[in-house]
């Protein structure tokens, strides 16, 4: 006999139909719920292109939407979990719509060598899904994470979805065992004949089973756009729609006042809401949910996805008007962030939280609410053009005793970019090795001295776009007067903002030095017997996925034992300095440069190597405070650099 079998076999006619009507409705409730989240994504901006370049945007989707490369580079198991279930789900529902077509339109196909593929395959499928559930299971109420221990307090239906979808695999499986215990033959269906042996037939129960597998089906189809399901259809839109650019957003709309409302936001950043899975990954690695403020960027996107339940009716329709303050997050929280991006980098479908954060930034800016202490920060940049409020006068004071070439008065090719933190002690200690390295290497440079004023990067950090505008123009003007083509930045943040947001030819300084040692311009004369730990500077690796270089250097330099932190390169922990938080008095309890050098001490190393001058602020301040300081030294890898070439 040539394999196959009945379809819908052992079931009344009124139970089919009551399948059928029951898929009808489950399908108009799932493409009502569709069209509403449609009409609210559509009510918010749409100031970038999210659309061009498509082949490669397909994927991206592909990539990370059904194969899950970027989360299983991250977490192997839950890369495997998410396979697992995604492509049970996917084969299983086109199992089922196989099915469908034999039943209502022809079964001439479903038998032979087909049919046996078929049972296979779907019960293989079965098992990949189940296994995946499993895995999810254990890991969400066996292992626990951290961010499953302080969940969003709104999660009603994080054990419903996760129960719904098991008991309906399981019961697929039993509706295949009761119909081959009936005596029909198991062929490929392995997993039904092994359970066939353990469930006894029976036509009532063969029914029953069947109508509640049927009926959670469509349930579980129906509810979809109503539950964190919904997921499985926003999170490739979302990555579909990612955006490749280095720097932060800026829309030039003079209208645009920054994000008060929700339909302030881009039209993406709602789509994201709904993406979110809640997983925990952006709150792990957030310095400010860490550090105990009480921001945490899973419950700005689960609050805003609230907010616009709350906000629009059944249809889409907007009903009223709600602030995003408070109702998403409250106004420490919004401070609290520090840029790092850590958020953005761990998610698996490419939400931009930090970025929602900063056009809330601006709306309070332009509404004239900001804080007393960020409101110092921006008038000190935009009087003095630093965050620290000293006059600009004293800016080239770290020059006095030593020969440093001014634009002004010398050709050069690169322009030095020494940057605000110069009024730093360490800072001006850090500049003047510079000098004699680059004077060591025969770099052509001048400096701007007095000249030099403020990148404007802090400044956008905080909302201040039209602040950050002024900036620029001022910049761009004097780099026209000298003639600037191609700059040295000495910081990550002036690094990422001119590269990036003035889109200038830039350097980071240890990219020359790098360049000088491979080619054998600068040579070392001295061993550092030190074993020396590194810390990825957020502006440096997130912002710009610059990792190696400073490794490279470090372990170029002869003696130093090169040993990693538990977290680095792209999880390399924020030190706490970034988005104005390197002047502020942050509001944690435990603060993240605090943290940061903990872990740093833990590792046995002698030096702290940093390659940001915020960085060496914060973590040399962490150390003190910690009391590390007999244990641990921060050291900025020009100062290393420094020691082995002429001490």
């Amino acid at each position: 006999m040539e394999p196959t079998r009945e379809l819908l076999w052992g079931v009344s006619k009124l139970i089919v139909s009551a399948h059928y009507l029951a898929f009808l409705v489950a399908l108009v409730i799932f493409l009502l719920g569709c069209y509403r989240w449609f009409k609210i994504i559509s009510s918010g901006r749409n100031d970038e292109k999210r659309l061009d370049n498509f082949p490669k945007r397909l994927w991206w989707v592909i990539k990370d939407g059904l194969f899950f490369v970027r989360l299983a580079l991250r977490e192997g198991q839950m890369g495997l979990m998410h396979l697992l279930v995604l492509w049970g789900f996917i084969i299983l529902t086109i199992g089922t719509i196989t099915l469908t077509i034999a039943e209502r339109v022809t079964s001439d196909f479903f038998r032979g060598t087909f049919y046996l593929i078929f049972e296979f395959t779907m019960d293989l499928a079965g098992l990949f899904l189940i296994l995946g559930l499993a895995i999810a299971t254990v890991n969400r109420y066996v292992f626990k994470p951290s961010r499953f221990q302080k969940p969003w307090k709104f999660a009603k239906d994080d054990g419903a979805v996760l129960a719904l979808l098991i008991i309906i695999t399981l019961l697929g499986f039993v509706v295949e065992a009761l119909r081959i215990s009936s005596g029909q033959p198991a062929f490929t269906a392995f997993i039904g004949g092994i359970l066939a042996s353990a469930v006894p037939y029976s036509s009532s129960a063969y029914q029953a089973t069947w109508m509640t597998h049927s009926l959670l089906a469509m349930l579980f189809i129906a509810a979809i756009p109503y539950t964190k399901l919904f997921h499985v259809v926003a999170a490739p839109l979302n990555i579909l729609t990612r955006s490749e650019r280095r720097g932060g957003r800026e829309i030039l709309d003079e209208e645009y006042m920054g994000a008060v409302e929700a339909t302030d936001l881009q039209w993406r950043d709602l789509l994201s809401s709904i993406a979110c899975m809640r997983c925990g990954r952006c709150q792990d690695n957030c310095p400010a949910f860490n550090s105990g403020t009480t921001l945490s960027p899973m419950y700005l996107m689960q609050n805003l996805r609230k907010t616009l339940n709350d906000t629009f009716d059944f249809i889409g329709r907007k009903k009223e008007e709600t602030l995003l303050l408070d109702s998403v997050i409250d106004m420490d929280a919004v401070w609290a962030c520090t840029t790092c991006k850590a958020c953005m980098e761990m998610c698996p479908v490419y939400i931009e939280q930090m970025e929602i954060i900063g056009e809330m930034r601006r709306g309070i800016v332009e509404s004239g609410e900001t804080p007393p202490d960020v409101r110092d920060i921006l008038n000190n940049i935009q009087k003095q053009r630093n965050m620290w409020g000293e006059a600009k006068w004293k800016r080239d004071a770290w020059m006095k005793d030593i020969e440093v070439p001014k634009a002004s008065e010398t050709e050069f090719e690169w322009l030095l970019w020494v940057g605000c933190q110069v009024y730093d002690a360490k800072a001006k200690e850090v500049a003047k090795k510079l000098i004699a390295i680059l004077n060591e290497i025969g770099v052509s440079y001048a400096v701007l001295g007095r000249e030099e004023g403020c990148c404007g990067n802090e400044a956008r950090r905080l909302g201040e776009e039209g602040l950050f505008q002024l900036l620029k123009e001022e910049n761009t003007s004097t780099f026209e007067k000298y003639g600037v083509e191609k700059l040295i930045s000495v910081s990550p943040h002036c690094y990422n903002t001119f590269k990036n947001e003035y889109e200038i030819n830039t350097k980071f300084v240890l990219e020359v030095i790098l360049e000088a040692i491979k080619d054998g311009r600068l040579k070392f004369k001295k061993e550092i017997n030190k074993k020396v730990t590194f810390h990825d500077p957020c502006y440096l690796g997130r912002w710009n996925g610059i990792y190696d270089l400073p490794r490279e250097i470090l372990k170029s330099i002869p003696g130093i034992e090169l040993v990693e932190m538990p977290r680095n390169r792209e999880r390399s922990f924020c030190c706490g300095g970034g988005g104005g938080n390197l002047v502020r008095e942050y509001p944690g309890e435990d603060r993240p440069n605090n943290i940061r050098a903990r872990e740093a001490a833990e590792t046995g190393a002698e030096i702290l190597a940093v390659a940001c001058p915020f960085c060496a602020i914060m973590l040399e301040d962490g150390v003190k405070t910690q009391k590390l300081d007999d244990r641990i030294e921060v050291k900025d890898v020009i100062e290393l650099v420094y020691e082995a070439a002429f001490d």
